[in-house]
Order: structure tokens, then C-alpha cells, then sequence
């Protein structure tokens, strides 16, 4: 009990840039995204940014009703979505492929 306490702000999270979050969009799109990486993705909190963790709350509710199950791609188990989780996912890859972080 003692180790939880102690160790509890280390509770591990994601640490993500914009970048790698449209890397990972594109091969979700792609239909060769590892299901692996997606699972990891859509279930740890990305602390340090705001707006992607707003984006990785908005694949976790694309995961409920846009996956259709998993296929292999290369020997690697990859995540395939419906017709509308691909189509939410391209609208989610248009938006992050341009989005600036502006300081204030």
C-alpha cells in the first residue's frame, strides 16, 4: 500500500507530439496502424498536452462505434475501421495536419 502511495504520481502516461498523434491518424486511416499502438494511444492519458489528450478522448469514442476488428497487415495485427470511423478519422487528420500550437 505504502509503494502505490508513494509511487503514485508516477503513474504512467503518454508523452506525444503533434506530429507523432498525425503519424499514428494517417496509418489508422491507412488501415496499418499495429492494434497494439492504437490500445496504447486511446488508453493513457497524455498529460503534458491539453488539446491531445482531446484528441486521444475523441479516437477513444471513435473505438466504440467506428472499428469494425483487426486484420493482418504484414504479419502485424493492425486495426480496421467502418466506413465511418475512417471517415471521422480523415476529419480528425485534416484538422491536426494544420493545426498550429500558438503561445499566449
Amino acid at each position: 500500500m505504502v509503494f502505490f502511495i508513494r509511487h503514485k504520481s508516477k503513474v504512467p502516461y503518454y508523452r506525444l507530439t503533434k506530429e507523432q498523434c498525425v503519424d499514428l491518424l494517417v496509418r489508422a486511416v491507412q488501415g496499418c496502424l499495429p492494434e497494439h499502438e492504437w490500445h496504447a494511444f486511446i488508453g493513457m492519458n497524455i498529460r503534458e498536452n491539453e488539446a491531445l489528450d482531446v484528441l486521444r478522448e475523441q479516437c477513444l469514442l471513435l473505438d466504440e462505434s467506428g472499428v469494425r476488428g483487426t486484420c493482418l497487415v504484414d504479419g502485424h495485427s493492425c486495426v480496421s475501421f467502418n466506413k465511418s470511423g475512417i471517415q471521422r478519422l480523415e476529419v480528425l487528420l485534416d484538422e491536426w495536419r494544420f493545426k498550429t500550437d500558438y503561445l499566449v
